[in-house]
């Protein structure tokens, strides 16, 4: 019992320190047309920090026009290098003219951050997003910088922070939309992944459940329902299914208005999930954008 304890331990602390010393800055091996990989320094944590950026065909052309953007979150583990047929799929679906010109930025926020700040202030992976990458997005590239023109969409982990980002933040999104999100609360957490709760929540279930989607979407319940619109879809074979039908019960129970869907035979698998719905997600953030569909031109 004692060696498997220290065993234990000493796997925790290697966690911990690979946590701590993970690179910030992922710029992939090959990118698709349109997109870039780009760093800001994050005055948070003193690094490097990498985005992905989707650009739409026209962005050249127009010296003058300004265009929504939708921030992807990735799952846990990932970078912002990653998912990119998402990109793919969107260029092909504006030449289309099923949805109009959007900027498509994909995050940075630490592998295994959640998308929260750490208790200790060391890993800021809801500040990094908010209060970092956002603004350097607006100030760098022409974006409609204000919550008409600003989305915000994740699968698994992402779709936990971009459903927690939203909630906690309503008046900065015009629409979330979250796909198979792995929406754990704090003892399932804790359980599921020890080390890094321990490393984000220093082991407090009750801080953890104190600033998640579960209680911001209570703490902010009548803003959401009046200005907030949102979708959640996943596979029906998702490991995450209770939770997000947990979810979809909650906005009920609040009288939130929402999309949910649940894909027959799919499991936890964004690019399925994408191919299925991801024109249909993008077509919702659309119709909530500055103009609208009619505005936009969508045929």
């Amino acid at each position: 019992m004692r060696t498997f304890r220290i065993i234990t331990l000493v796997v925790c602390v290697l966690l911990i320190q690979s946590a701590r010393a993970e690179s910030w800055n992922n710029p992939p091996a090959k990118l698709p047309p349109n997109v870039q990989h780009l760093t800001f320094k994050s005055a948070s944590m003193n690094v490097d920090v990498g985005y992905c950026i989707y650009l739409p065909p026209d962005y050249e052309k127009d010296t003058t026009k300004r265009y929504p953007v939708i921030y992807f979150l990735h799952g846990r583990g990932g970078t912002e290098s990653g998912n990119f047929f998402i990109d793919d799929m969107l260029d092909k679906a504006i030449k289309a003219g099923t949805i109009p010109p959007v900027i498509y930025v994909h995050a940075m926020a630490g592998r295994n951050s959640g998308y929260v700040d750490s208790v200790d202030g060391k890993i800021m992976g809801q500040s990094v997003i908010v209060k970092e990458l956002i603004p350097h997005i607006d100030a760098t590239y022409r974006t409609i910088a204000s919550r008409s023109g600003r989305a915000i969409e994740g699968f698994s982990k992402g779709g936990q922070g971009a459903l927690l980002i939203a909630f906690k933040l309503p008046e900065m999104f015009s629409s979330v939309i979250v796909y198979g999100a792995g929406l754990a609360n704090g003892v399932e957490l804790k359980k599921e992944l020890p080390a890094v709760f321990k490393e984000m929540h220093n082991d407090d279930i009750q801080q953890f459940d104190d600033t998640s989607a579960w209680a911001f979407v209570k703490k902010n319940a009548d803003t959401i329902r009046a200005t907030l619109p949102i979708g959640l879809a996943l596979g029906s074979k998702d490991q995450h299914l209770k939770r997000n039908q947990h979810m979809h019960a909650v906005l009920d129970e609040l009288k939130i208005a929402h999309d949910y869907t649940e894909l027959e035979g799919v499991g936890h698998d964004t690019k399925k999930v994408y191919e299925l719905v991801g024109v249909k997600g993008f077509q919702f953030h659309a119709k909530y954008f500055e103009g609208g569909e009619k505005a936009a031109g969508i045929k």
